[in-house]
């Protein structure tokens, strides 16, 4: 029979994965507590990059809630996750834990566990093992130690597996056990840093689910990154946009997806189209053309609308608020066929779950229904109006 891992089995040196801080307090613990995440004016810069990491970031996370952080690479996304975890410090501004500034906290006593896109599991310990390690540094018993494993082992969906090595394990299986080594601990807080992006979708997902179930069953405070729009809005209940180093917007995702504030959430939420123009008596008039949309709480002036390109109706003969186009290119993507359309001398795209009856280079009419243009806040440069 294999003996069990005791105190005595030297471990290398340096062998504690990173992605692993060590527990902040002694066990056992009450049941996980109820942590609010505050950032206040948060400032990082790295030498030799021209912009911010973080531009005056200010964000809250409620308790229990989960919270993704979209955006493209470079964004500051990550940044921010090191910094609440304390494994990096802000040039300005303050992070609260349940009120309390932890500026000076070391990153082992905030009670934050950071998840990367890699398990880091120990190679050379078996899954129980790995599980255990943060309960072995507080020198919890054997017993208690059995029992968390398979309590861990059975929330993750992986009973029976306390022997193997992680080896033996699929990419999905590692980060499972990366998670219950996570929150056998119970920490405060559950940093999330793409941990799924190196997985098949397939696994993927079923992971996806199975964090979700857990984080809300056991009520964790969770800030997941990612920059796959679908993965953050299946998940969070709010989604923060993030570019260049800056808070676009933070919402719950039902509402950012149907009306993101600005132009740059918008483009992080799939829209592809924007209209700008002179809003005059529910009239949009633009190089375009001129379109019927909704006023209210729009000032007349200048002001810019978006739509979603599943929005965008294709037809062969002119209607209400249509415009004439050309077509581009077709692209069969299984549920949806993807149109790109000239419009005046702007292309933009249309999603359409039915094929057109019309070649390339057809001119055809693209419909604008009213319902679903909005207005957004521009804060892009000219430069990038015409194309999507």
């Amino acid at each position: 029979m294999r003996k069990p891992f005791t105190p005595h089995r030297k471990l290398p040196k340096n062998c504690i994965p990173e992605s692993y801080p060590l527990p902040p307090t002694p066990y056992p613990l009450p049941p996980t507590p109820m942590t609010q995440i505050e950032l206040h004016n948060i400032v990082k810069t790295y030498p030799r990059q021209a912009l911010p990491a973080a531009a005056e970031v200010s964000l809250h996370v409620a308790s229990g809630t989960l919270v993704a952080m979209l955006g493209p690479s470079g964004s500051g996304k990550s940044t921010l996750l090191k910094l609440i975890a304390g494994v990096e410090l802000p040039d300005n501004g303050d992070i609260r834990l349940d009120g309390q500034s932890v500026l000076d906290v070391p990153a082992h006593k905030r009670g934050a566990v950071l998840m990367f896109q890699k398990a880091y599991l120990f190679p050379f310990l078996s899954v129980a093992e790995n599980i255990a390690f943060g309960l072995k540094v507080q020198g919890v018993s054997q017993a208690t130690q059995h029992a968390e494993v398979r309590r861990m082992l059975e929330l993750v969906e992986l009973p029976g597996c306390e022997r193997k090595r992680p080896a033996q394990l699929s990419g999905g299986e590692q980060q499972r056990v990366a998670l219950a080594r996570a929150l056998v601990i119970q920490p405060r807080v559950l940093l999330l840093d793409e941990p799924f992006s190196s997985l098949d979708p397939t696994v993927r997902q079923t992971l996806q689910e199975a964090v979700r179930r857990i984080q809300r069953e056991r009520g964790i405070t969770t800030l997941l990154v990612t920059h796959d729009r679908s993965e953050a809005l299946a998940m969070a209940d709010q989604v923060a946009l993030l570019d260049r180093g800056e808070l676009l917007a933070c919402a719950p995702p039902q509402r950012l997806f149907a009306r993101p504030p600005t132009r740059r959430a918008a483009r992080l939420m799939g829209v592809t189209t924007f209209l700008r123009g002179e809003l005059a008596g529910g009239q949009l008039r633009t190089g375009l053309g001129t379109l019927t949309v909704c006023t209210e709480g729009v000032p007349p002036g200048q002001a810019t609308y978006a739509i979603r390109p599943e929005h965008l109706r294709l037809g062969g003969a002119p209607g209400p608020n249509t415009l004439p186009a050309r077509i581009l290119s077709q692209t069969f993507r299984g549920e949806q066929h993807e149109y790109q359309a000239q419009v005046g001398d702007a292309t933009i795209r249309v999603w359409a779950f039915q094929p057109l009856d019309a070649p390339i280079g057809a001119q055809v009419f693209v419909q604008f229904p009213p319902e679903h243009l909005f207005a957004v806040d521009d804060d892009e440069p000219e430069g990038r109006h015409k194309h999507a």
